[in-house]
This record gives C-alpha cells, structure tokens and sequence, in this order.
C-alpha cells in the first residue's frame, strides 16, 4: 500500500514539475508546440497514405507485368514453333520426297525387281531426307513419315538406321496423332499428352517411350491432286524451349509454366520457394475460355496471381504464377517500419499533448471553479497563481474585480434589500387593490336586507324583489368563488343572470345565444371575466336597447388554448375608438375604468402571462366581437396567490 502511494506520489510530484515548467512558458508557444506535433503527424499519416497508395500501385503494376511476360513468354514458344513448322515445311515441300512418297504408294505390292529396285531408292531418299533434317537440329529427338501402309525412319547415309519408332503402328491410325492432322488439311498440329510416351519409342528394344517432349504432326497431301500421303511426325525436345528463353526477364518469387490439358508441360527458371501450378481441371477450362488474362486466387493457403496467354494453333499456355506474400514481403516491411515509426509518434504527440493541455487547463478549471463560488455568493475566495503566463493575469485580474466587488456589495447591499422589499409590497398591494374593485360582499348583505323589506310591503314576491333576488345571486357568485378560478359553466351562469338583471328595464329583451363545443365543467377561467364584457356591450353597443338586440358567447379548444368569444350585434366601433380602446386595456395600471375590459385584460396577464389577454375585432355599423384566450385549465387555481408567489419570484 506504502508502495502504491509512493509511486502515486512521485508521479504526482513528476507531472506539477513538467506542468511548472510549461506555465512558465506563454499560451502561444504552447499552442505552437501542439500545432507543430499535429502537424508531424499529418504528415506521418500522409506519408502511410501515400505507402498504402505505391503499394496498390505496385500491386497492380505486377499484374500487368506477369501478363505481358506470360504473353512474351508466348510469344517466344510460337516463334520457336513456328521455326519447327518451317522445318517440317522443308520435307513436304521437296517435290521428289512428294514423288517419292507417291511412288512408293503404287510400287510397295509390286514384286517386280525393278519396282523394288525403285522402292527401295525412294525410301533411301525419304530417310536420308528425314535424317537430314534431324541432324541440322539437335533439339528434334525423332522425325518419321508414316504412310497408310507404312512408316518412314531416319537413316544415315551409310543405310545406319537412327531415331526412333512406332511400335504398334495400328494403334497409331486410331490415335489423335495419326486423324487430327487429316482433319486439319495439312495444318502443322501439336501434342503434348501423356499418350507419346506410349507411342513413341528410341528404338525397337526400347522399354520406355519417349519423354520431355512435343511433337509436332502434319498431314502430308499431294499438291496435284490432294491425295493424301501420310503424317509427319517430329519429336521435340522440350528443351528447346528453355534454351530459347534462357535469360529471359522473369520473378524469382514466381515460375513460368507451359501448361497443357494434363498439366505442367514445362516448368521455366524454376523456383522451389515460388507457387507451382495447381491441378485444377476447371482453371484449365476457363483458361481456354478466355485465352489470356490475369486471375488472382488462394493456391495451397497463399495469394497468388497467375497471367496465362493461349499459343497458337495448339491447346498449350505460357503462364506465370506469382506468390503475393512473397512478392510484397520487402514491402510489407516497409509498412510495419511505418506503423513502428507512426506508433511512436503518436505515443510522444500524446504524452506531449497531455502535459501541454493539463497546463493550460488546470489552471483555467481552478479559475472556472473560483468563478463559479463567486457566482454563489463568496466573494470572499481568491485564485491562487503559479505562473507566469497570461492565464496568471487573468487570474491576478479577477482577484482585483472580487476585491472591487466586495466593496460595492457592502454600499449597496442594505439598500438594494431595502428596495426590493417596498417594490414587493408595491406589487402585493396592487394585485389586493384590484380583487377589492370587484369585492361584492359588502353589497350583497344590503340587497339581502332590501328585498325582505320589500317583500314585506308589497306582501309577496313583486318585480322590485326579484330584480333584487337576480342581483343578489349575482353578488352571491362572488362571494363563493372567492379568489380562486371558477368553472366556465359558472361564468357563463354569472353573464346570463347578469343579462336577466338588465333585461328587467327592457321591454324587448337582450337576447343571450350559446355556442359552446366543450365541456363547461371540467375548464377553469378566472372569475368575473364574462359579465364586464356583456356590461360593456349593453352600455356601449346596445346603447337605449332596441329591439333585435342580442350577445354570443362561443368556446372551443385549439392546440391547449381555450377561445372564448362574446359577440355582440351592437353598432360596433370605428378604426380610432377601437384603437383608443385597445390603448385602454393595454395600460398596465388601473384606472377609474379598471372594472370594465381593461380590469379583465389585466388580471389574465398577470395570472397567465402576456402571450394571453384580450383581443377587439369590430367593424362601426356591424357589431364587435370580443375574443379572450386562456391557457387550457382543468382544476381551480388561487389566483392571488400565483399572483403573490409570481411577483416574488419576479424580484
């Protein structure tokens, strides 16, 4: 635990040293230092970017390159078979080896002695011709001709037979070697099937057949007549073809291949640590499908590319194969290097960072949270410097504006107490004053007195009391609600009895409407707000009262706003006593008229704010309709005691 403390302590310990030593150090050098490492490793990071870039790029170079050395790998075998044709083109393009051939045709079952005599010269010719051709390329390991009845074989001119042989020449007509060069009309045909190892032999005692090589079929045909004479067969030393391409441009990480329809025909600079061709029959089909191109795909675990390209005239492809991994290794190092260097630069830009920010904002925080208990009232806390730079000023700056400030605290403290105590009781005696304005209590215990006397002396109920009863109820309204909100079906009671009492001088009526889509029961409305909107209609708009004369009350709901509108079919009001009316009630003192509109306009403001109120619409001939909004209420409020709880929380 010592242990753990002691480590926490030295480490503390380290971390105010480095910290010190940057707070002597000005904000802008700070800050430059923290750009000049951002800045590093922006860098750092372009420069991985731009690796990754190169690498995709030599990526892609590869494939290209591969392709165009399979394809001049390609190119290289066509040429040398095409030399290869070239010499097979010198047999049957000798006119006496085609009379010679034609001849023997004719003579081979005539017994004379001068048709054998021929027979035998004829075939001396076409061997010594064979042979001929054999011995000016050393890379051709057997060149026969064989007829429908027979086969042609190299022979010195000593009559020395040489080269090799077709040990069952029936097999040999049924073969691909003997029909395929019939079928193509004297078109040179390539093999390279395991099947010439089990057709063509060095010799007669051979038990073996020849291997490691091509061979090269033609069908021979008379140029007269078409006739066709025979095949000529060329057995080729693959190593004609490595001796071509020997020192040609290649990969070490890769191999070069001619691949036939059973595989690997010849492996080119062959590398052990490269990837050799795999035996997958339906690569081979889709090589031969597209000809040539590139194809990258998991070979034995490992990412490879292989570039193949068809040569000519045979089912035959020079292809390359390149292994990946082993290709990109110095450039897989390069990247790991990078990610070496841009950890290491990351991980100083951090612990310099950290050091670099810490010292700017600690000591802002501490400043902040000085700040903040001064907000709360404790002027008396100070910041504690220790540095040098400019947040150290700014600290030594609040301290001189705390010491200020506590001084003019002392000065005006006492009396901006003193101040706001009269202002609330200012603001507690008006809201009183104005529910006293509309106070009934005192009337109703009169009328109450009035109308038994008056029942007393006219012995009964007479117009007199009942005038006196509609009033009395009227009051009696006021008396129940008392300060609180009433329900809108109780003021809307209150505008109707209030109505009834003013009918009682009227011969024609005043007829009161209701269009209410609401339930009246469950929405609450401030007290005393319909009946001085119906006295201001019946005084002002109904003037003496005349007959047609009638008031609307209307309520819906919109968006949690209640609407409540009195219309009346009074003479309404022009433009300026509309305007001097609106300027009435928007006073926001009361005057000797606050118990009309204005008094009504006033106590919902304070009650519900000023986005509420009252709102005039009225045109001079067709009436005026007067339109209170309120908030939606679904219980009874205090109204004084919102009032008392708002002003107090307005000071």
């Amino acid at each position: 635990m010592n242990l753990w403390h002691g480590t926490i302590n030295v480490k503390e310990k380290w971390n105010d040293k480095v910290i010190s030593l940057l707070r002597k150090v000005s904000i802008f050098r700070r800050l430059n230092l923290a750009f000049m490492l951002l800045l590093i490793t922006a860098t750092v990071f372009l420069t991985f970017f731009s690796f990754y870039k190169y690498y995709f790029e030599i990526k892609k170079n590869t494939n290209q390159y591969i392709s165009v050395l399979a394809q001049n790998v390609s190119m290289k075998i066509e040429d040398i078979l095409q030399e290869y044709e070239e010499i097979a083109l010198t047999f049957y393009d000798d006119p006496k080896i085609i009379t010679a051939l034609k001849e023997n045709r004719m003579l081979r079952n005539d017994k004379r002695a001068a048709s054998q005599e021929l027979y035998e010269k004829n075939s001396s010719s076409i061997e010594s011709k064979l042979y001929g051709i054999k011995s000016a390329q050393k890379y051709i390991v057997n060149i026969q001709f064989v007829s429908p009845e027979q086969q042609y074989y190299m022979t010195e001119p000593n009559g020395y037979r040489r080269g090799g042989s077709i040990r069952d020449l029936d097999e040999f007509y049924k073969s691909d070697f003997y029909k395929v060069p019939q079928e193509k009309k004297g078109y040179p045909v390539w093999f390279d099937t395991s099947k010439q190892t089990a057709t063509f032999y060095k010799n007669e005692q051979s038990i073996y057949g020849l291997a490691n090589i091509m061979t090269l079929c033609v069908g021979i045909y008379s140029p007269i007549n078409r006739e066709f004479l025979g095949v000529l067969v060329l057995n080729i030393d693959l190593n004609a073809f490595s001796d071509a391409l020997e020192g040609y441009g290649y990969y070490e990480s890769g191999n070069t291949f001619l691949i036939g329809e059973e595989g690997v025909v010849m492996w080119f600079n062959p590398s052990i640590s490269a990837p050799s061709f795999p035996k997958d029959d339906e690569l081979f089909k889709s090589m031969q499908q597209q000809g040539k191109g590139v194809i990258q795909k998991e070979i034995g675990g490992s990412q490879v590319v292989l570039a193949y390209d068809a040569i000519d005239n045979t089912k035959i492809f020079a292809a390359h194969i390149v292994d990946m991994e082993v290709l990109l290794k110095g450039t897989y190092q390069t990247r790991n290097l990078c990610i070496a260097v841009l950890l290491g630069t990351v991980i100083a830009c951090l612990i310099i960072s950290y050091y670099v920010t810490k010292s700017i904002s600690d000591p802002i925080g501490g400043l902040v949270n000085i700040m903040q208990k001064a907000g709360n009232g404790k002027w008396e806390e100070r910041y504690h410097n220790s540095g040098n730079d400019e947040i150290a000023i700014l600290g030594d700056k609040f301290n001189e504006m705390a010491d200020k400030t506590n001084q003019l605290i002392e000065q005006v403290y006492i009396s901006e107490i003193r101040r706001q105590e009269i202002l609330l009781n200012w603001k507690n005696a008006k809201l009183d004053a104005l529910l006293m304005q509309i106070n009934p209590h005192f009337l109703y215990n009169t009328l109450d007195i009035i109308r038994w006397e008056a029942m007393y002396e006219a012995n009964g109920e007479s117009t007199v009391t009942q005038m006196i009863e509609k009033f009395s109820q009227l009051c009696r309204m006021g008396m129940r609600a008392g300060g609180k909100t009433i329900t809108l079906k109780e003021g809307i009671e209150h505008a109707q009895i209030y109505l009834d009492v003013i009918n009682f001088r009227h011969n024609d009526k005043i007829l009161l409407k209701k269009d209410i889509r609401i339930d009246t029961e469950a929405i609450y409305i401030p007290q005393f707000m319909l009946q001085p909107i119906m006295e201001n209609a019946v005084i002002h708009a109904f003037g003496d009262a005349s007959k047609g004369y009638e008031i609307e009350i209307s309520a819906i709901i919109q968006e949690d706003v209640l609407l409540i509108q009195v219309e009346d079919n009074g003479k309404g009001m022009t433009q300026d006593e509309k305007q001097q009316l609106e300027a009435v009630i928007d006073q926001p003192t009361s005057g000797e008229d606050s118990i009309g509109l204005g008094n009504v306009n006033r106590r919902i403001r304070l009650f519900y704010g000023d986005d509420y109120g009252i709102k005039i619409n009225s045109q001079c001939g067709e009436g005026t309709n007067i339109q209170i909004e309120l908030p939606v209420r679904r219980q009874s409020e205090d109204m004084e005691k919102v009032w008392g709880g708002a002003t107090k929380n307005g000071i």
